[in-house]
């Protein structure tokens, strides 16, 4: 065997399937050696893993890295340095930029400034507009991981699908072995009972709780549900935030729809009503955080295998935007992809979690949804050398000003956590060491999926 790029050496290699002792190789950015320290061939550079658990490196499925176009709230750079800090190897980004991917010219503008600024590896969602369906069949060609509907209006794409296009944008997305996210919100509820809000001249952030209730989860999760049925499409539920809409998935998935689930840290770990009383508009975010009792049936969920992924759902907007009294005017969304898995490393020390079950929510099962698996999400022979070192005993206080997002703020500000990145490795190169972030590592690039009828 020649002479390895990278030798991370006896770390306790953390996988869904069980923890094991091993030294892992990487040449040429892919995994080409798994075992003792003692049967691995020299190498240009030896990592110390003893102490250090080695995830397979943590995919963040949804962030909003904003470039192109709403550069002054994130762009490829802060957000991939972001990511590389708090651990992250592969982000996949949402579609609401400007201009938005719902097209080929979107898609190369934003591969362009991606290919150019990210120290991480990327993918993308294609949107979808109304009329417009039949662009995702060059946006698959380009190299898309899924699609992405917004069910009510979002930053950049203002006009929500309506069901017929829903409709066909699932049977569009099936013909190209593609998987539909939704962003499963009822737009025409929201926009009654946000003007009804308005017109009593309240401007409470608590308000963001009535003008998105839980009953535009409910019935925007339903109508998704049956067109997926309808259309024999494979269905992601982004972000879920409620027990009622989980009660749906159940009710529903016994009919054959193929659906997976993914929820955030913020709706885990926060009380909305809290969050908003002390927070403000800080902790505005689409869906809102909901109640304690959502969080513990999403909690209960995850124990039962009900919840598949959890991303981030990083969402920056500057401090000053943010940072306002009228919540009709703050935009939602805040950073969260330096922060999720220290998050959830926390609650593995509180009996919530194993360190297995965040290599699955966080790595391996994003892969499989997204049809990047072995490529992403695993250690294996073949895999990417993309790795996530984890000091688990490490602590410490998020503080919003230490962030590298552009976003300095965060609802967990002053949290103590327990849990932390320390080396973040994509294909062999060092990204983040010690938390400090190598800015001229080389380029991350574009993951494609491998879909349907594809080797």
């Amino acid at each position: 065997m020649t002479a390895l790029d990278l030798l991370v050496r006896d770390g306790l290699v953390v996988t869904p399937k069980g923890t094991f002792r091993a030294s892992i190789g990487v040449e040429d950015g892919v995994i080409i050696a798994i075992g003792s320290s003692a049967s691995m061939p020299m190498a240009e550079r030896t990592i110390d893993a003893s102490g250090l658990l080695v995830f397979p490196g943590i995919i963040d499925e949804h962030v909003h890295f904003r470039d192109p176009g709403l550069e002054w709230k994130e762009d490829f750079r802060t957000g991939s340095m972001a990511a590389a800090a708090g651990g992250v190897t592969t982000v996949l980004d949402m579609p609401n930029t400007d201009p938005p991917t719902v097209d080929a010219d979107g898609f190369r503008a934003k591969l362009e400034a991606a290919s150019r600024k990210s120290l991480v590896d990327f993918g993308f969602y294609a949107g979808v507009v109304p009329g417009r369906v039949e662009e995702l069949r060059e946006l698959a060609e380009l190299g898309v991981v899924g699609v992405k509907v917004y069910m009510s209006e979002t930053t950049g794409i203002r006009e929500p699908v309506d069901d017929l296009d829903l409709i066909r944008t699932m049977r569009v997305a099936s013909s190209l072995g593609l998987r539909v996210g939704v962003h499963a919100e009822d737009g025409r509820t929201i926009s009654r009972l946000r003007e009804e809000l308005r017109a009593t001249g309240q401007r409470n952030p608590l308000l963001h709780m009535r003008a998105r209730p839980v009953e535009a989860e409910v019935l925007a999760v339903g109508r998704a549900l049956l067109a997926a049925r309808l259309a024999g499409c494979g269905l992601h539920v982004f972000h879920l935030s409620s027990a009622a809409a989980l009660e749906v998935i159940r009710a529903l998935r016994p009919l054959g729809v193929d659906v997976t689930v993914e929820t955030c840290p913020h709706y885990l770990l926060l009380d909305g009503e809290d969050a908003l009383s002390r927070l403000g508009n800080v902790a505005k975010v689409n869906p809102p955080i909901r109640g304690r009792a959502d969080a513990e049936a999403l909690w209960d969920a995850i124990a039962r295998g009900e919840v598949d992924a959890i991303g981030s759902d990083h969402a920056p907007h500057l401090p000053h935007e943010k940072m306002v009294d009228d919540v009709w005017s703050a935009p939602s969304g805040f950073p969260g992809v330096e922060t999720m898995l220290p998050l959830m490393l926390t609650e593995v020390h509180k009996g919530r979690l194993s360190y297995e079950k965040i290599a699955a929510l966080l790595s391996e099962n994003p892969a499989r949804i997204w049809g990047l698996y072995p490529r992403k999400g695993s250690i294996t022979i073949g895999s990417d050398g993309d790795l996530t070192l984890v000091d688990p005993d490490a602590e410490w206080v998020i503080r919003a000003d230490r962030l590298h997002s552009k976003s300095k703020v965060t609802p967990f500000e002053g949290l103590r956590v327990r849990g932390k990145p320390v080396y973040t490795v994509v294909r062999g190169e060092v990204v983040m060491e010690r938390g400090e972030v190598v800015e001229d590592a080389r380029r991350g690039q574009l993951v494609r999926p491998v879909r349907r009828g594809e080797r």
